[in-house]
């Protein structure tokens, strides 16, 4: 994943030291041939590039940091460019783009063993270098990821299917930013697809924002939900999304007690936005 960008570098690197994912240092990065376990660095003061291995970069922009007297800082970025939600990568391509961003996670984590903090109130099961990962994206800790602080990850230079991963994420709330639960739940079968549950799978393989798409809901299993509603209709499901006869009703919630449901409100106030 070569000119990859490492987000805990991009999230506390000084202003000085550049963990290259634009269009801008792309060439810089070619010229020095990172290999695609490295990251690539450019020094600005010298314009020097360096590859290195994860752990080896932190090291050094850490102690770079330290004898410049950098703080931590986000970085500036360009002003964003409208969403046109047009669709350009396979499924196929997104998950493995979900997967090997789940790698790099693993790789981070590791080489910052020790460094974990609480995540904020959330109730998908979350594994802790995913988890560790939304933290160190969390620039203001509210517990939401918006777009100014996802962009340097969504322009990695020579991943063009990091931005659209990473928006269809935003499928719960779908108000453009990434909620702890929505990250977990996105990158949660990323690397084991052969274990994806049904309704996991029928909900990330849409783009949440097309006007008019179905979003199923789901339990934390993955599995799908008793209530489904969609477009004026509801209707009752097995696990696996199979609808039951006569279930299907008009502009009303479904009576799916009968297949062991318990609606909470918040249940119920998703489906009636649905109806």
């Amino acid at each position: 994943m070569k000119i990859f960008l490492l987000a805990v570098l991009v999230c506390h690197v000084a202003a000085t030291v550049v963990v290259v994912p634009g269009d801008d240092d792309v060439e810089w990065c070619a010229q020095a041939e990172c290999s695609e376990s490295q990251m690539c660095i450019m020094i600005q003061e010298t314009q020097e590039v360096q590859c290195m291995g994860p752990k080896e970069a932190i090291e050094f922009v850490k102690a770079h940091n330290k004898q410049h007297g950098h703080g931590p800082r986000t970085p500036s970025t360009p002003a964003q460019k409208p969403k046109t939600h047009e669709n350009h990568c396979t499924r196929s391509e997104l998950m493995r783009m979900g997967g090997r961003l789940v790698k790099w996670f693993k790789d981070v984590h590791s080489a910052n063993a020790g460094s974990d903090r609480s995540l904020k109130l959330h109730s998908v099961p979350c594994r802790a270098e995913i988890g560790w990962m939304f933290n160190q994206w969390d620039g203001d800790m509210d517990g939401k990821l918006s777009k100014t602080e996802l962009r340097p990850l969504e322009r990695g230079g020579n991943e063009p299917c990091v931005e659209e991963f990473i928006d269809m994420c935003d499928d719960m709330d779908v108000d453009g930013s990434i909620s702890i639960d929505e990250w977990c739940d996105c990158f949660s079968f990323s690397d084991d697809l052969r274990h994806e549950p049904p309704c996991h799978k029928a909900k990330h393989g849409v783009d949440p924002h097309n006007v008019g798409v179905f979003l199923p809901r789901c339990d934390l299993e993955g599995f799908y939900k008793p209530e489904q509603c969609h477009d004026g209709h509801c209707w009752c499901v097995d696990r696996y999304g199979r609808e039951f006869d006569q279930s299907r009703i008009q502009n009303t919630l479904p009576d799916c007690g009968q297949y062991a449901s318990d609606l909470t409100e918040e249940d119920v106030a998703y489906l009636k936005a649905r109806i």
